[in-house]
């Protein structure tokens, strides 16, 4: 009788420990809910300036958050890691440069040697570098430049996102009731072009309509609108920019290309087995530069680089030609609210031309290591436009 009322007893007293975890877990993950339903604002618009987009966009992307854990788990602790990532990506200093000939360097793109050592002063720097270095060592390297990629992209894409924006507000604006459409006033306003503004009005309706869309994904919530306020923190627009040197290695499809070559050495360092992924490459490259021999081994693949080069020099051309037109048909332009049918039709090709150039904006935003140089990733670096 005794042992069944402690066993009674033990099982209430269990009983009650339970409820009252599920009590304290339900009230945790309530509370978690219910901040979650507010920082979504379901019933209110969103304003946020330009840079705390930014770092708004560093906690609630998905994509981004999840690029940022695999960039700090690659180097985490990995001092060696860091060193190769380094190498890859950062210039070759004066010391060593100046032993080389200038034309060859900038013409061996697809030299590993204009990728690997990065800021080696010297080529006796390669032999400091530890001698237990593994196959996975080279592979968490090119995990952590992965991961950088792929922060840049959603920094890039919210970039686009906010530049429309402005965009389609401004339009929006200029599509406002004019004087004219005052129901009082005694001038009747022409069909034709009523239709034709109710047409446009609509198109720019349904065109941020799409764009609420894009920026509800990009930040994983159900805003109920949002508002950009544009600061100084924008990438360029370019707008200023005539004639850069596109071949300039050091600016140009870096990350891309450090990708790529890591990948490549990588799997020389798997086949070979060297004491330092990639060393014995390095050396006899620089060596054969040191001697002026103009036939550097290479890594990569002739149609990769040509298709990267190309991709550039088209955004680049593309971006240039949609400013100009925009430019001169904004010359012609008047800042009064639409009148007619012909300035509703020059607005509508304004529009068009100003979304393309943000269009290849952000391809060039992207390969243009000016506007990320010397930053930590997911830090955008704003260059002057």
């Amino acid at each position: 009788m005794l042992l069944a009322s402690c066993m009674l007893v033990l099982i209430g007293c269990a009983d009650r420990q339970i409820t009252s975890s599920l009590v304290q877990t339900a009230s945790v993950e309530g509370r978690r809910y219910a901040e979650e339903v507010d920082a979504q604002s379901p019933f209110k618009t969103v304003e946020l300036r330009w840079i705390e987009a930014g770092e708004l966009i560093k906690e609630r992307n998905p994509s981004f958050v999840a690029s940022s854990k695999r960039y700090s788990q690659a180097l985490e602790g990995k001092p060696l890691v860091s060193e190769l990532t380094r190498e890859v990506k950062d210039t070759v200093t004066e010391s060593l440069g100046t032993m080389l000939d200038i034309d060859t360097l900038v013409s061996s793109l697809k030299a590993p040697s204009l990728e690997i050592p990065k800021r080696i002063a010297s080529i006796s720097r390669l032999k400091d570098v530890s001698h237990e270095v593994k196959q996975g060592a080279w592979e968490d390297a090119g995990t952590s430049v992965d991961a950088e990629l792929e922060m840049r992209k959603v920094e890039v894409q919210l970039h686009r996102l906010m530049r429309t924006g402005k965009l389609i507000n401004r339009e929006i604006e200029k599509a406002r009731p004019t004087p004219i459409l005052d129901p009082d006033s005694e001038q009747k306003p022409d069909p034709k072009f009523m239709g034709a503004l109710n047409g446009w009005r609509s198109s720019l309706k349904k065109e941020r309509s799409n764009w609420l869309t894009e920026v509800r994904n990009i930040f994983d919530a159900e805003y109920q609108d949002v508002h950009f306020i544009p600061d100084d923190s924008g990438l360029p627009t370019y707008r200023n920019a005539e004639n850069p040197d596109l071949g300039e290695w050091r600016r140009w499809c870096h990350l891309r290309r450090s990708k790529e070559l890591i990948g490549e050495l990588a799997q020389s360092h798997q086949e070979s087995k060297p004491t330092l992924p990639g060393t014995n490459f390095v050396a006899k490259s620089l060596k054969q530069m040191v001697n002026k021999n103009s036939g550097a081994t290479t890594v990569r693949d002739t149609d990769s680089v040509r298709g990267e080069v190309r991709a550039l020099i088209q955004s680049w051309r593309s971006m240039k030609e949609a400013q100009q037109q925009a430019e001169l048909l904004e010359e012609l332009s008047s800042d009064l609210p639409l009148q007619n049918q012909a300035e509703i039709q020059a607005r509508q090709k304004i529009f068009q031309l100003r979304k393309a150039e943000i269009k290849y904006a952000s391809v060039v935003w992207l390969l243009d290591e000016d506007c990320w140089q010397n930053s930590e990733p997911g830090t955008v670096v704003v260059t002057e436009e």
